[in-house]
């Protein structure tokens, strides 16, 4: 089965690979002649043993394999039709738009006080520079401390999002006895009859209306350094379950 990948925040990771000791030796064209009593470089590589690889011979006719059933989901829209993300969504965006409302007030504010000091005399003006400085350097830290909060809150919601649709999406395939599910993205062209977007939405909006999201006022590494975080999604149980 394919891996989730969310799309709105996408992390590209490096890897960083030490080759040692294989590099090849390179000798001079020249030498420079070694001392007399000098002994000679010992500190060759060995010439290790390299048996051949055994030849195998060609393998029985066997059944061929059933041709694939095959579905199809997008994950994008999926992720705009669940209506936990659009509750997460009005949610920080009231968030957001809060902090913005703080962060312009604090600079009106920060301004006054720089028109005050240009009018300070100038003992008076320093102190007002060195107390200024140390109150741009807290809003610094503050707002960005406040929106860290928000790009993890999001994170979370998401998280929790994207692990439902995994289960779900194996869950679609075994009902339909699909064989093989892919990403549309990675598809050049498929029909709407392999598509299971649809099907993989509705029964996540079923299965999980509403995700975890951490109070306003909450700091999720906190939460997470306390042991009280959450391990698994907040959700309603399967309909199914509750027939019978």
């Amino acid at each position: 089965m394919t891996d989730i990948s969310r799309t709105s925040c996408r992390r590209l990771l490096a890897g960083f690979f030490v080759v040692t000791g294989m590099g090849a030796v390179l000798t001079p064209a020249v030498a420079a002649p070694a001392p007399a009593a000098a002994p000679a470089a010992a500190d060759q590589q060995p010439l290790l043993p390299a048996p051949p690889v055994p030849d195998f011979g060609p393998l029985p006719p066997a059944a061929k394999p059933p041709a694939p059933i095959v579905g199809v989901f997008d994950t994008d829209a999926i992720m705009r039709q669940s209506v936990a993300i659009q509750e997460v969504e009005k949610e920080m965006g009231t968030r957001r738009d809060a902090l913005i409302r703080d962060v312009r007030a604090e600079e009106e504010q920060i301004q006054a006080l720089r028109q005050q000091m240009m009018n300070a005399a100038r003992p008076e003006a320093e102190a007002q520079q060195r107390s200024l400085q140390q109150r741009v350097a807290a809003d610094q830290r503050k707002f960005g401390n406040r929106n860290r909060i928000l790009e993890e809150d999001i994170q979370i919601a998401l998280n929790q999002v994207q692990r439902e649709i995994g289960q779900v999406v194996n869950s679609v395939a075994k009902a339909r006895g699909l064989t093989l599910v892919v990403q549309s993205g990675l598809t050049v062209l498929h029909g709407p009859q392999v598509d299971i977007s649809d099907q993989v939405a509705s029964r996540l909006n079923a299965i999980l209306p509403h995700v975890y999201l951490p109070a306003a006022n909450e700091d999720p590494e906190v939460i997470a350094k306390s042991g009280k975080f959450p391990t698994a999604p907040v959700q309603m149980a399967d309909p199914s379950q509750q027939q019978g």
